[in-house]
């Protein structure tokens, strides 16, 4: 029997994260990046200090200077990313870690896992993330390679915790051929967008509850109930679909790329629906830049997207009508 529920070093994990995120990554700090001209999404010293609490390296092997855990343990820290909006290449790191240590360059992977490197990551014609100096991941259906990053030109993006660039690139620098990497990379995307999805419905419901017209709280009222209650459940059933998924990934099963792709695709129309309704739950408040709501629609955007080349094949691996379970 496959158990779903998370250890308490899991949820140890998870809080630890969510600490740390909300004493050094508050979204007023996202916003205060943001607007620095030309600046990084995150500093070099709070990078660092992510480092070291081995958010990057979390899978790795403690040969290759990791913690030796799973996809699960990810899983659990990643959400707490999406729930704090965490600016910064922490997702195309860590699978860059994975590429690096998989394909057999040990030392590489250890400097990804400490911080040394980062490790940006390819959008289309675009790349995210991204410095002179740093790697860059592509992936495709057949695994994943690194390439050094030689130059960088910065184009306005539509999420303010994310550097978007065109850039310029070396020959790859390490290969792995891994069909099971792109499952990988979902759901890492989906933990990610269902913490967008937690965070937004605790954000409408406090504001339900506070909010007062005609003499009650607006979560009195019908409209916005319901909507609050779809969050919930948009989070309930990503939650769910996402936790197996993690557990058949690390175990490489036959049905890994299903339950992937079923995560992935589930986070995502939950994100983007709770983060669109969450604003309309704020009225006016809800469509100005001073309020935080924008945010988290903008992220879950941009993760729709970020696995762009491979969209046609989320619903293909979806597509066969039997699976054994």
């Amino acid at each position: 029997m496959m158990n779903l529920a998370p250890s308490e070093e899991q949820q140890g994990i998870a809080a630890a994260s969510a600490d740390f995120l909300a004493e050094q990554l508050p979204l007023t700090r996202v916003r205060e990046l943001a607007a620095v001209p030309g600046g990084d999404a995150v500093d070099d010293v709070t990078w660092r200090r992510c480092a070291d609490l081995g958010w990057l390296a979390v899978s790795l092997s403690e040969d290759a200077g990791g913690l030796g855990l799973g996809l699960a343990e990810e899983v659990m820290l990643f959400q707490q990313l999406g729930r704090g909006l965490a600016p910064g290449p922490f997702r195309s790191s860590v699978l860059g870690a994975r590429v690096a240590a998989r394909g057999g360059d040990t030392g590489l992977a250890t400097a990804i896992g400490e911080g040394r490197r980062r490790v940006g990551m390819r959008l289309g014609e675009l790349v995210i993330d991204a410095r002179p100096g740093d790697l860059l991941l592509e992936l495709d259906e057949t695994g994943g390679r690194l390439c050094d990053v030689e130059t960088v030109e910065r184009v306005e993006g539509i999420d303010p915790g994310t550097r978007f660039a065109t850039a310029t690139t070396g020959a790859p620098v390490a290969r792995l051929d891994d069909a099971l990497l792109i499952a990988r990379a979902r759901v890492l995307l989906a933990a990610e967008l269902l913490g967008v999805i937690e965070a937004v419905r605790d954000m409408s419901a406090d504001y339900a509850r506070t909010r007062e017209q005609f003499g009650k709280p607006i979560g009195a009222f019908q409209a916005v109930k319901h909507r609050c209650a779809d969050m919930a459940v948009a989070a309930y059933v990503t939650r769910a679909q996402l936790f197996q998924a993690a557990l058949l990934v690390e175990a490489a099963t036959a049905q890994a790329d299903f339950h992937a792709a079923s995560a992935y695709l589930l986070a995502v129309q939950g994100a983007k629906k709770s983060t669109a309704d969450n604003i309309q739950n704020h009225g006016g408040i809800g469509y100005t830049w001073e309020h935080d709501a924008h945010l988290y629609l903008k992220r879950a955007l941009l993760l729709e997207h970020l696995l762009e080349t491979s969209r046609a094949t989320h619903r293909a691996v979806l597509a066969p009508a039997r699976h054994e379970f």
